[in-house]
């Protein structure tokens, strides 16, 4: 079928324009969202040595729609602007960039996987904010193990989140960030590969099928990009973050005693309660380490605190559910636990350190 983008036979903006707009639109969006806050926010911290209160303080005990609709406030205050940028690029990938342009950028297979890694390195996106993008790649049949890896490395591979550990916690903490996310994404990118081997793109219910012509001015076409990305993906989003943000008392009890117990049996359900947890709770980009901070603060077990190290950037169930249908389902559940898996190997590594 004709290609819906640029190398097709409508008339319309010339490809060398379409290209240096989408050129734009990355490079404008990500220095408003992300690069000018962080050139601000990276000196105060190194300064005071804090990122501030933690996302999880504050909240009552059991649940509460109270403190679902603060934390969602407090949420959406911090990443409303990448969120925005995130649906804006998602929506100019589908309807500006010829499909075998993003295949060409993107690759396949352990390329695409390695090209999809450094794709998300300057992007600096939390999971939810780089889903939509993750969508719209995968509409424009990128290949499945680079968008995976594109993903999930927004969060995972973060600098500026290393950074951030280096000031606010002891170095061994940057040092277990940073291999959990390298772990998280090359465990990825294996899962997409051999999901890929043994179900081709071709056959694959996931990939959206070409369209016909649409003939429609190109600014036309991204508006209705961009609408039907925002009426699928946002409502739903808006509610689970306020659902999640209301039990976040007992997804994290930070007060509880068993937190700072000393028993095996205790200190092992905690680590894979909280593993778990971190999974489904939505954060900004870096919050894990105030979070971490807070944690260790009131006395909490640096293994303990360790699982929320990586769980909680890497995934939520909110940026899961945006993403259903641009990845297969099952692929989805296998990531998952590749995450919760992970985070237990990250407490693991905080006991043999000493931490």
């Amino acid at each position: 079928m004709t290609d819906t983008s640029v190398g097709s036979t409508r008339t319309g903006p010339p490809p060398w324009a379409v290209v240096l707009g989408f050129a734009v639109l990355v490079l404008g969006g990500l220095l408003w969202a992300k690069w000018a806050p962080y050139w601000v926010k990276v000196p105060s911290v190194a300064g005071s040595h804090s990122l501030g209160p933690s996302i999880l303080a504050g909240g009552e005990s059991g649940v509460s729609l109270t403190a679902g609709l603060r934390f969602a406030g407090t949420y959406f205050l911090a990443i409303w602007p990448a969120l925005v940028v995130g649906l804006v690029l998602a929506a100019a990938v589908q309807v500006a960039l010829p499909r075998t342009w993003v295949a060409r950028l993107f690759g396949s297979g352990l390329r695409g996987g390695v090209r999809g890694s450094a794709l998300a390195l300057p992007s600096l996106m939390c999971s939810c904010c780089a889903a939509p993008l993750a969508v719209g790649l995968r509409r424009r049949a990128a290949d499945l193990t680079a968008t995976l890896a594109y993903w999930l490395g927004n969060p995972a591979l973060n600098p500026v989140v290393l950074v951030f550990c280096a000031f606010v916690l002891p170095w061994p903490w940057t040092v277990l960030r940073a291999l959990a996310g390298v772990a998280v994404v090359v465990a990825a990118v294996a899962l997409g590969r051999r999901w890929a081997a043994r179900t081709p793109e071709v056959d694959s219910s996931d990939v959206v099928p070409d369209e016909p012509v649409d003939e429609r001015p190109l600014l036309v076409r991204f508006l209705a990009a961009l609408g039907g990305l925002t009426i699928r993906l946002l409502p739903e989003y808006l509610l689970l973050v306020v659902a999640l943000g209301a039990f976040r008392g007992v997804l994290f009890p930070v007060g509880a005693s068993w937190l700072s117990g000393t028993g095996i049996a205790l200190a092992i359900g905690g680590v894979v309660l909280l593993a778990v947890a971190g999974t489904l709770l939505p954060i900004p980009t870096g919050a894990e380490v105030a979070v971490v901070a807070a944690l260790l603060a009131v006395g909490v077990p640096g293994p303990l605190a360790a699982a929320l190290l990586i769980t909680l950037p890497a995934l939520s169930l909110p940026s899961l559910l945006m993403v259903r249908n641009a990845f297969p389902r099952r692929l989805l559940v296998a990531v998952t636990a590749v995450v919760v898996g992970v985070g237990l190997l990250t407490s693991v590594g905080a006991l043999a350190v000493g931490l």
